[in-house]
């Protein structure tokens, strides 16, 4: 096997290098307001139809021959559940009690290629169905093992951990969470004594950072020397942090086996795929339909919030003219659950209390907020209440990126998305528009945009989809307002480092160097 230093350099430095440099996205000057315009696109299934609605607003609308679960050709595959579990007495009996009946189309595709254990790159739209993809094949094939754990998920959140944890819950397989914060968070004392109680599990769901800190405590009794499978979801969020490295390297050590590798994404730029194929070169990638693609279903409506020059470094007009425009759509999209996101924890904030100013009694919404800022405690209360709605008023959550990043509102579907702050990364772009019209629904997304976001915005519209120009930009504030005090840190942080001359990969032979990423080298 290969040094940890080659193995994590390779894997983290591409984007360790991409996030850490800022990206100024081309434009012309200031767009003009957008005039009636009557256009068609084709896209692989149907006409998008791309029409003005007002001045300020355009809408890009799938139409009415969007799918639904009475009409689930999009979202299903056309296979059956029988060409898979015929001879698999166990994986029909998890399909069961997943509900599943028919494959979706990610599902069909991953399928095939992990029951033959391969390592495998699984990308596809959320809400298409990726955890069962991975877990239903890998839990069948782990339960012959008899190990304890069987299999090994690393999220980057929380959030995306216990949502993962609800879905192991609802095929009852045995499963262990330890991150943190969260629903299943407990002190690091509480978590290691319960891994000490030897009970077995068939799955544990963990953020990098707890299972390394973990696995560095002695007598922790965490013995992963059977794993048959590690599974990294949002592979291509983890691998921008560069403290997923030393992480990865003392899981690494850690296992005594060469288990499976599944990488699962919601976007999947080239440069992932590049940097997981030079450690695996085996890797099967798998990509579903929806990848990189806005779900059919969604109708989009940019709104042009763009101000005069001479306005665009004044903080406080630029957030008049977005918030006018928000309430605009709050009140043409009456819906029973609202997703209004924000880059910041600062936005939110202002958001929340325009929203409390407008409506004190909150007789029309019921304001929510989640956000990093806020205890986890206070946060799952907010989520459930939201998830709940049990009040005949309509509920709005306003939050942070966080809950694009593995909050599941399945059983309480969200209607509408409203993007106050377009976001710096693209790619964040179809991960929050991917909180509606999940697994065939409709639902309804309202974009706020200026200046260079909107022919970003307009592009992806129009086609549908991410291109993979726009998957590898990292943008910042360069005007309609100044930039947020978290981002400016972070700049401050770049500019420290580079005048010391330390490189993203100078820094990172820092945390690896001298040690083997997986153990030994002479493993098989």
């Amino acid at each position: 096997m290969k040094s940890s230093l080659s193995i994590c350099c390779l894997w983290l430095l591409p984007f360790v290098k991409a996030f850490q440099t800022n990206i100024e996205t081309e434009c012309s000057s200031r767009l003009t307001r957008p005039t009636a315009i009557h256009q068609s696109f084709q896209d692989t299934d149907d006409d998008d139809i791309f029409y003005n609605k007002s001045p300020t607003e355009q809408a890009f609308d799938k139409g009415d021959n969007g799918y639904t679960h009475d009409a689930p050709s999009h979202f299903f595959s056309r296979n059956s559940l029988a060409s898979f579990a015929a001879d698999k007495p166990l994986f029909r009996k998890l399909c069961r009690d997943a509900g599943i009946t028919r494959p979706s189309k990610i599902q069909n595709l991953a399928w095939p290629i992990l029951f033959q254990g391969k390592n495998a790159i699984i990308a596809d739209q959320t809400g298409s169905g990726k955890t069962l993809a991975y877990l239903l094949p890998l839990l069948n094939r782990s339960f012959k093992s008899k190990a304890s754990p069987a299999i090994i998920v690393l999220a980057p959140t929380a959030e995306l951990a216990d949502q993962i944890k609800a879905v192991c819950d609802k095929l009852t397989v045995s499963s262990a969470v330890l991150t943190a914060t969260g629903q299943y968070a407990t002190n690091i004392r509480d978590q290691i004594r319960m891994l000490q109680q030897k009970k077995s599990y068939d799955v544990l769901i963990s953020t990098p950072g707890r299972i390394a800190t973990i696995l560095r405590t002695r007598q922790a009794g965490l013995d992963l020397s059977r794993v048959q499978a590690v599974v990294l979801d949002e592979v291509d969020i983890l691998l921008v942090d560069e403290t997923f490295g030393p992480q990865l390297r003392t899981l690494g050590a850690a296992l005594q086996t060469s288990p499976q590798f599944v990488f699962v994404a919601a976007t999947l730029p080239n440069s992932v795929i590049k940097t997981v194929q030079r450690e695996f070169p085996d890797v099967q990638v798998v990509k579903g339909p929806g990848l990189h693609r806005v779900a059919m279903t969604v109708e989009e409506r940019l709104v042009d919030v763009s101000v005069p020059p001479q306005y665009n470094r004044d903080a406080k007009y630029c957030f008049e003219v977005k918030a006018k425009e928000l309430m605009t759509a709050l009140r043409k999209n009456r819906c029973r659950r609202t997703l209004i996101f924000c880059n910041t924890v600062e936005s939110c904030r202002q958001v929340e209390n325009l929203l409390k100013r407008k409506d004190r009694s909150e007789r029309v919404n019921k304001i929510y907020t989640y956000h990093g800022a806020m205890t986890p405690e206070v946060r799952r209360e907010n989520l459930a209440e939201f998830v709940r709605q049990e009040q005949d008023i309509d509920s709005v959550l306003i939050c942070t990126d966080r809950a694009a990043r593995g909050v599941d509102f399945a059983a309480s579907p969200v209607d509408h998305v409203v993007i106050f702050d377009f976001p710096k990364d693209p790619a964040e772009y179809i991960r929050r528009v991917g909180r509606t019209a999940r697994a065939g629904r409709k639902g309804t997304t309202t974009v706020l945009a200026y200046g260079w976001q909107l022919p970003i915005a307009r592009g992806i519209m129009q086609s549908g989809q991410l291109n993979d120009q726009d998957l590898e930009k990292v943008t910042e504030d360069d005007d309609n307002g100044s930039e947020s005090l978290e981002y400016r840190a972070g700049k401050r942080k770049r500019a420290s480092r580079k005048k010391k001359g330390v490189t993203g990969e100078e820094s990172l032979r820092e945390h690896i160097a001298g040690g083997k990423l997986w153990g030994d080298s002479s493993r098989t």
